[in-house]
């Protein structure tokens, strides 16, 4: 190869690149804007949200919108019932799903496929088609308007038990045999190897999880019936349809606090998504 044709193949590598940057540059700019201008809205006094000249940065800073929203009605019971139901929540969510893919990863009983493929098969049904069922078990139980209501119903998910359970069977049955050698029982097996070794993919479903309970609207809107129980999504509803009529400035504050932790959450787990990403295109 001459000097010539490897500058016109190293030239037009660079264009290839600067090409895909460019576009996840737009792309990414494109799914950031709403966010941001959200967050800069909230620190807004009314009068500069609707003008002629629309203004990304406000001329005037005002904190004390994220005061006005904390103090007004019952927004931080909302805050606290989203917290205790994403917390509670989560923890049943993964920790059903890790002893269920253990199950059906590492144990033989019988009907063991089947029972997989029913599980699985979940994933195929909408939600809204098992709302009214969930509710009228829900209601027989004498959970409405209840922290056991919110979350008992939504903690069980087939998506982490297939998700734990693929990651699993890639763990070598050597070690299983080497502990139970060693006289390491059921439990201790499970928890001194497989957990650790899975602590990626748990880490994806929990991320995967807080993020379900926390957005979630329809579930406490069926089954909720007083303002102390509202959750964080649907208490912002009732906000704007009250006493948040027209302050768009204490709306937008109002939803950048409900976006907050799911930024710390990324934040704080986007090693393990990424290890988690990784390990699975490597294996798969």
């Amino acid at each position: 190869m001459n000097r010539s044709t490897w500058q016109r193949k190293f030239s037009f590598q660079q264009m290839e690149e600067i090409f895909l940057f460019a576009c996840l540059g737009i792309f990414a700019l494109a799914v950031i804007f709403p966010y941001l201008w959200m967050a800069l809205t909230s620190f807004k006094p009314l009068r500069e949200i609707f003008t002629p000249q629309m203004r990304l940065f406000p001329r005037e800073w005002h904190p004390e919108n994220y005061i006005e929203v904390l103090r007004t009605g019952s927004f931080a019971r909302y805050i606290l019932n989203s917290v205790i139901v994403t917390i509670l929540g989560v923890a049943l969510e993964v920790t059903s799903a890790f002893l269920g893919a253990y199950a059906f990863a590492r144990l033989d009983f019988h009907g063991k496929d089947l029972a997989f493929y029913l599980v699985l098969g979940t994933l195929m049904i909408p939600p809204q088609v098992l709302m009214l069922p969930s509710y009228l078990v829900v209601s027989d139980f004498g959970w409405l308007d209840s922290y056991l209501g919110l979350i008992i119903p939504r903690a069980g998910g087939a998506f982490g038990i297939f998700l734990l359970r693929q990651f699993m069977l890639t763990v070598p049955h050597e070690l299983d045999d080497a502990a139970q050698i060693d006289g390491a029982g059921l439990m201790r097996r499970l928890f001194s190897i497989y957990l650790p070794i899975c602590m990626p993919s748990i880490v994806t479903v929990a991320v995967f999880s807080m993020v379900g309970f926390w957005n979630d609207y329809y579930w406490p809107l069926v089954i909720t019936r007083t303002d102390e129980m509202r959750t964080l999504a649907l208490g912002i509803g009732h906000f704007k349809s009250i006493e948040g009529m027209g302050q768009w400035q204490l709306l937008m504050a109002a939803a950048t606090i409900a976006t907050i932790p799911m930024l710390i959450a990324f934040v704080l787990a986007r090693k393990s998504l990424i290890q988690n990403l990784i390990s699975g295109a490597v294996k798969g």
